[in-house]
């Protein structure tokens, strides 16, 4: 039996202290506003968790920058999963040419003191006066008491000359895109360091999978990808061909309490003709990858239930239909599966004496 998912909010008593409850409540949006793709960005100017001012300039890498804007490494369990992430991508971007850096409004001791803890070696602005959050637009006016000033958080891709190229915000403060997914979608695969892999060869199409990340937390979004490929003179059936009678391309993902899959991202097909049928089908004849977000729980049983870690498998199957010049060959559901190591969240605050209040 397959269903529909739905993440259910995270009540935060259980999880932070009570003084915490208003800001995470505040933080349940429908759409982020802002600098969006296309916009120059204005000026960035602030000091890093070492005392250093940075400006874009000195922040950019050859090929741009992603800037993540993150609520708080003191009191916000997501935020801290999602600056460790930035951490582990950032040699995949570096050598595409790409720096890293996170803004928050959390003074420069708090983001010291969290680096030193988690090992974070980029630069971590502090932007307490929210003047950067302000300029970019992503301030969250339901921020009240010690979380005024916080931002919707969210990453930008940013190209060298200062333009938004990308952008990657979601409606839940709990869901979070991991910077590995963001790798995955600028340049179109996962980070070297996670792998594809092939499952058992077809006759007819070769079928490969792969993972943004290896690695994740209750609510990081991580993508799934599966490359199909044809062999030579051999077509499978693109979305749209189904009002043809075809059988189409259909990744279908088991249902789990663990996961939240959103909808699939199948590419568009290349349009071949059938002169006799007079029929003109979308169709993959060559190499294409079909992309699946796929966002992890993060409800109060699933957060208990990862302990000091565990493992998830996603499974599934990837339906379709191989066809050549002279005929099609017989229907094919083949299972797919992946795993993840899901950590848990860090709840770990700063220090009494510099944390929010």
């Amino acid at each position: 039996m397959r269903r529909t998912f739905r993440l259910t909010r995270l009540s935060a008593g259980w999880l932070l202290l009570p003084v915490l409850v208003s800001a995470l409540h505040a933080q349940t949006i429908t759409k982020v506003h802002g600098l969006t793709v296309g916009d120059k960005i204005s000026s960035i100017s602030a000091k890093d968790q070492t005392g250093s001012l940075q400006t874009f300039d000195t922040l950019k890498g050859k090929h741009g920058l992603l800037l993540l804007f993150s609520r708080s490494a003191d009191w916000c369990p997501f935020c801290k999963q999602q600056l460790l992430e930035l951490q582990q991508a950032k040699q995949a971007f570096e050598t595409r040419g790409i720096h890293v850096a996170s803004i928050t409004y959390d003074s420069q001791a708090i983001l010291k003191s969290f680096a030193d803890r988690k090992g974070i070696t980029y630069p971590m602005l502090s932007d307490p006066q929210s003047k950067i959050i302000r300029a970019f637009g992503i301030l969250n006016p339901d921020g009240k008491g010690f979380a005024a000033g916080i931002p919707y958080p969210g990453m930008y891709f940013i190209t060298p000359d200062g333009i938004i190229q990308k952008r990657f915000f979601e409606a839940q403060y709990y869901d979070r895109f991991t910077p590995n997914n963001a790798y995955a979608e600028i340049f179109g695969g996962p980070v070297p360091a996670v792998h594809p892999f092939l499952i058992p060869h077809g006759r007819h199409v070769t079928v490969q999978l792969a993972q943004s990340d290896n690695v994740v937390g209750p609510g990081s979004r991580f993508e799934l990808l599966v490359t199909i490929h044809p062999a030579s003179e051999v077509h499978v059936y693109a979305p749209g061909a189904e009002k043809y009678g075809y059988k189409v391309v259909k990744l279908m993902l088991d249902d789990s309490p663990d996961l939240h899959p959103l909808p699939t991202e199948y590419p568009q097909g290349t349009i071949m003709d059938f002169p006799i049928l007079k029929e003109s089908v979308p169709v993959y004849n060559r190499s294409t990858v079909i992309r699946q977000d796929v966002v992890m729980s993060a409800t109060h049983e699933f957060v208990h239930s990862v302990g000091q870690g565990r493992q998830v498998e996603v499974t599934g199957t990837l339906n379709y239909q191989a066809c050549n010049d002279h005929g099609c060959f017989n229907p094919v559901t083949q299972p797919v599966k992946w795993t993840l190591h899901v950590i848990p969240l860090d709840t770990v605050r700063a220090p009494e004496a510099i944390r929010h209040k």
